[in-house]
């Protein structure tokens, strides 16, 4: 028997952890590589708010 992994992240929209969330933004902080906050977004709030995936662009 397999067991699969479920990973859960926080929607940045809903404020909440949920599955199935895709990177939407990255917020820059500062100069240099590696450096800014990212913020994900769940399906759900995908369709509500007309959000587009960084990999969909």
């Amino acid at each position: 028997m397999t067991q699969q992994t479920t990973a859960y992240a926080y929607c940045a929209w809903h404020k909440g952890v949920t599955r199935d969330v895709r990177l939407i933004q990255i917020d820059e902080t500062g100069s240099g590589p590696g450096t800014g906050r990212q913020r994900f977004a769940c399906h759900p709030c995908q369709i509500r708010y007309g959000l587009v995936p960084l990999a969909d662009r």
